[in-house]
């Protein structure tokens, strides 16, 4: 063997036994620094130095764990599940502390108890992951990190009707199990309704996963602005609430929502790498 074959052999070697746990992180990484909306399996590949069917392999992988998904023309973007556990990881992340100033301002403002709820693709359910509760002693204290259908009540129905239209569909024409005595479960109502909430921005609702119990909700969109990753919202005792109120109130639930969206936009040009300082590294 010739000193020049060694040589190749060698600098390919740490490559070829590189851990696919490791790989796994590497594309998640590359996928999060360079801030595009979705990549073909030869593009990460070409970004990772891999071949493409390793690229295909790992992908396969992390889509099994919803850490990736795939678009409608077969490309690959971060999955959602993915965007759940970033939101999960305490007070570290910028934007997980970008979300709990918003609920706080949120109820300051409105003096109702405020949450964020983020929507998990494989489940095709929602979870609040966090609120900031109302200071008066009558509140509703809601399910923490549990996951919840969308069709009963505005923080899931803000999700539901901004889904793909597939998506929807699905899940409206699947098992519709009735929370309260208030929760639609007729598939052409609940379309219906959801044709409006797209149209307003907005869903409010009376009683439908709690007794007693009116939210008000908006959704939150994610890198790219288009795909729904969650929702902000209120929710406020049925015997406090005042009809005269209701505009304000859907006023600063949207407003709060969009608030979220502009950071999430804005965190993805913050974390934007040159990218031939990637290729240069030797990333594979």
């Amino acid at each position: 063997m010739s000193t020049n074959e060694t040589t190749a052999g060698s600098e390919q070697s740490p490559d070829r036994q590189r851990h696919p746990l490791a790989r796994g992180i590497e594309l998640l990484t590359l996928m999060v620094d360079t801030g595009e909306d979705s990549y073909g399996v030869r593009e990460l590949a070409s970004l990772m130095g891999v071949s493409a069917s390793t690229a295909h392999r790992l992908l396969g992988d992390l889509e099994k764990l919803g850490m990736v998904g795939r678009t409608r023309d077969g490309a690959y973007r971060l999955g959602l599940e993915f965007l759940r556990l970033a939101w999960a990881t305490t007070a570290r992340l910028p934007l997980e502390e970008a979300a709990t100033d918003i609920l706080g301002q949120l109820t300051e403002r409105t003096g109702e108890s405020s949450f964020f709820g983020v929507y998990n693709e494989q489940r095709q359910q929602m979870m609040f992951t966090h609120t900031v509760e109302s200071p008066h002693p009558l509140r509703y204290v809601l399910p923490m990190h549990t996951w919840l259908p969308l069709h009963a009540g505005a923080s899931g129905l803000a999700i539901l009707a901004f889904l793909p239209d597939e998506t929807r569909h699905e899940i409206v024409h699947g098992p519709l199990p009735a929370l309260t005595a208030r929760t639609r479960v007729d598939p052409g109502k609940l379309s219906d309704r959801l044709d409006e909430i797209r149209r307003d921005g907005y869903a409010i609702s009376h009683g439908e996963r709690i007794e007693g119990a009116i939210s008000v909700a908006a959704p939150v969109f994610g890198l790219s602005g288009t795909i729904v990753v969650g929702d902000i919202g209120i929710t406020i005792p049925e015997s406090r609430f005042n009809l005269g109120t209701e505009s304000e109130l859907v006023r600063l639930v949207k407003d709060s929502a969009a608030a979220l969206t502009d950071r999430i936009a804005s965190s993805r040009v913050a974390i934007r790498p040159q990218p031939n300082k990637v290729q240069s590294n030797g990333v594979a």
